[in-house]
């Protein structure tokens, strides 16, 4: 502090402030009085009886909708003074619905299979949505040795009403488990390393993305895993916001730079003898971290990460949020950004310790009775693990231990897996980004297993998000929280979107992709790539900015977290390294080309290049694709939803006939040396929300098209007015004085991605 001025002293403090996540304010909050070189810190409120100036907070009335309140927070040191803002949402308490009825449990079982009754049954309300309670039943038998026959059990009414569930459960000898459907992977996804991102938007993200991780402070990094183990600091400068060393949070963003070095060293990059680097560096340090905990008794075999195992000891005692956080999130974030590094760039070392990990992991959840892990992950904030369970099936992948499925199993979640196995909606109020990992980590356990229940709750899920749950950029929830279905046009607000529910939604969409290559995933997948992934980046430079949020709301506007260190800037930093995801895929000897962004594909068998931007009017919006080895015999060609119309495929400039399947178009008898052209019908559309039908948005081809405006209320435009739009530039429209551009070019300013229709 001595070598502080009082000016940076209270600018200093003023950006050490953090106070938990400020989206989703469900408790009193702990604002702190004094800041960490000394400073006076004094607090005010814009709304004193929803939160006051000592964090108390009073949530809203059942059915009044969440609160935004602004706390500012007065940073004073000698005759300095400083103040920062926090836009908070503090949520309402539950709706005023009721409980109507409960959907009876009815499972034909194998006698001796040792089957339990579930902790849930999936209940209607009044509004005729769906959700999950907890039962309790009354005298259900023992089905380890109940003898052939149906069982009726009922359980005790659920509180506050009237309703009793009931299960009936019939046991047989032998009860079929369907196996005789059970899907499997029959499309490959191309490996990172044989395919190169090489123009248009994507390729300006990514060299950003790069440049920003290749010169990020390691140090800093390994800062608070350092600090944990009891190791030299190395003079480093600890990192802000929820990685901060007094953040409860701290070591997830160590986990997804982890994660974004190993899938950029993957890729076709120009920093691979850097990025290996990195890699080798971070991955000592860690080793080191780990090695110092087990040496000094403080801690269990295996245990790797920012803090000490606190926060898991409160967790199993049912500590709410704020104060612990998700401890088992940000495990999971060291855990998979581990797994990358071995996985995508070979660090042996990287397994070994994150072999480990996996066993502490192990060894403390196998003791829990399930009804206390039930509890555990039902709890909100605190009990969200991430998709931890698919890291743990992955690991199995790797090593051969039976205690990692084993340990991923352990994190089910009844109140999410049992209704989506079930294909009933009650996602409705529920906390998007912690629960949409837990469904990859489903599906992930199925195939390792080959248990089918596990792939139809992912499929159901999917199904689900993505038929009644998404905006226009293919982004879902509001405030974090999954709303009812079809909730969208009522629904827009400046916390629409949360940038990590669909980077989460495109893995396990690129994930289904392989059982069941249709177009139907990669239109989604396309949707949410182009116009929410791809449009999350501070384009400003290469600083590593995402946005939290995506503003939905009449004159909204994109901030980017480039400092607090998010959730969501932790998604960043994958994000844009990893464009070349889905664009192919192969199976047997034909190759899916799902994406057109210019790019170069080069396996053993194949290598062609997409070398034009078909986003681009100037260019024809045509995807022209020259093949240099044709070692298939059928290349797979999307057509887009919205281009089933003017779809066309010419090859060295003879249009030709083609079979469509699943949605693509396949092509035979592609010879080396062949031009192949894919034209697609770019048009004006406008979609209207199901909720609200006044309310609209604009699509040019594939990209939304906001109207960029300074107005904070709905604009409205004249039925048909998109067929007086004038073309001005290749992304760019205009109609009376109103400009319309792609999301990705929205990047600075108020703009309206919905507005209203007379």
């Amino acid at each position: 502090m001595a070598d502080l001025t009082p000016k940076q002293i209270v600018q200093a403090d003023a950006e050490w402030i953090y106070i938990g996540n400020i989206y989703t304010i469900e408790a009193d909050l702990e604002l702190p009085e004094k800041g960490k070189n000394g400073s006076a810190i004094t607090w005010a409120t814009n709304h004193p009886f929803v939160i006051n100036a000592k964090g108390r907070v009073v949530r809203p009335r059942e059915g009044a909708g969440n609160r935004e309140v602004i706390l500012t927070a007065t940073v004073t040191y000698g005759e300095e003074t400083v103040t920062r803002e926090f836009v908070t949402t503090v949520l309402a308490l539950k709706s005023n619905v009721k409980i109507v009825g409960a959907v009876t449990v009815e499972e034909v079982i194998a006698k001796g299979s040792g089957y339990q009754l579930p902790g849930v049954v999936i209940v209607k309300k009044d509004d005729g949505t769906f959700a999950t309670d907890n039962v309790v039943w009354k005298n259900a038998p023992d089905f380890a040795v109940a003898a052939e026959g149906v069982y009726e059990v009922e359980a005790e009414a659920l509180p506050e009403t009237e309703v009793v569930p009931k299960a009936v459960i019939t046991v047989k000898t032998e009860a079929c488990k369907c196996c005789c459907d059970k899907p499997a992977i029959v499309a490959n996804k191309v490996c990172y390393g044989d395919v190169k991102i090489t123009g248009g938007f994507f390729n300006e993200n990514r060299l950003r993305a790069e440049e920003f991780l290749v010169n990020w402070n390691l140090d800093s990094l390994l800062y608070n895993f350092r600090e944990a183990a009891g190791l030299d600091l190395k003079g480093a400068a600890p990192m802000a916001g929820w990685d901060a060393p007094e953040c409860l949070l701290k070591g997830h963003t160590t986990g997804h730079y982890l994660s974004g070095v190993a899938l950029a060293y993957a890729g076709n990059t120009e920093n691979k003898a850097r990025l290996g680097e990195i890699i080798t560096y971070m991955i000592d340090g860690l080793a080191e971290c780990q090695d110092a905990m087990e040496k000094s008794g403080k801690f269990a075999y295996g245990f790797l990460s920012g803090y000490s195992e606190e926060q898991f000891d409160k967790l199993q005692e049912y500590v709410v949020y704020p104060k612990i956080w998700a401890p088992y999130y940000t495990l999971h974030k060291i855990v998979s950004g581990l797994i990358d590094c071995y996985e995508y760039a070979g660090s042996q070392k990287a397994l070994d310790v994150v072999a480990k990990l996996g066993i502490w992991i192990y060894n403390r959840l196998s003791k829990l009775p399930n009804e206390q892990l039930q509890k555990m992950w039902a709890m909100y904030i605190a009990g969200e693990f991430g998709g931890i369970n698919e890291s743990l099936a992955r690991l199995q992948k790797f090593v051969d231990k039976p205690e990692y499925m084993a340990a991923a199993k352990l994190f089910d979640n009844e109140r999410l897996f049992y209704p989506m196995a079930r294909n009933v909606d009650t996602l409705g109020g529920i906390h998007g980004n912690q629960h949409v990992p837990q469904i990859i980590g489903a599906l992930e356990i199925f195939a390792r297993t080959g248990e089918k229940e596990y792939y139809d709750i992912a499929y159901n899920f999917w199904r689900i998000v993505t038929s009644a749950h998404i905006y226009n950029i293919g982004g879902s929830g509001e405030g974090e929280m999954f709303q009812d279905p079809h909730k969208i046009g009522t629904k827009l607000s400046e916390k629409t979107a949360e940038s990590c529910v669909s980077y989460n939604m495109l893995k396990l969409t690129s994930m289904l992709f392989e059982y069941e290559p249709k177009a139907e995933y990669m239109d989604y997948f396309e949707k949410t790539l182009y116009n929410h992934i791809a449009a999350s980046q501070d384009q400003s430079g290469p600083i590593g900015g995402s946005t939290y949020f995506m503003p939905l709301r009449p004159g909204g506007e994109k901030g980017y977290d480039s400092k607090g260190n998010t959730c969501c800037r932790g998604t960043g930093l994958e994000n844009h390294v990893k464009y070349q995801d889905a664009i192919y895929y192969t199976q047997g000897k034909s190759v899916f080309v799902n994406l057109y962004m210019p790019s170069v594909l080069c396996t053993a068998d194949a290598s062609l290049a997409i070398v034009s931007d078909f986003l681009a009017a100037s260019g024809g919006h045509k995807a022209v694709i020259k093949v240099n080895k044709a070692g298939f015999e059928q290349l797979k060609l999307r057509v887009p939803c919205w281009s089933k119309d003017g779809f066309g495929v010419k090859v060295n400039g003879a249009a030709v006939n083609y079979e469509t399947k699943d949605g693509y178009a396949v092509i035979t008898g592609v010879k080396d040396g062949d031009e192949i052209e894919v034209a697609f019908s770019f048009k004006l559309r406008v979609e209207a929300t199901k909720d609200a039908p006044d309310v609209v948005s604009l699509y040019y081809g594939p990209l939304v098209m906001p109207l960029i405006d300074d107005a904070e209320d709905f604009i409205t435009l004249d039925k048909g007015f998109e067929a007086k739009l004038q073309q001005t530039g290749d992304y760019e429209f205009v109609v009376g004085g109103r400009k319309f551009v792609p999301n990705y070019y929205a990047n600075t300013g108020k703009y309206h991605a919905y507005f209203k229709i007379k």
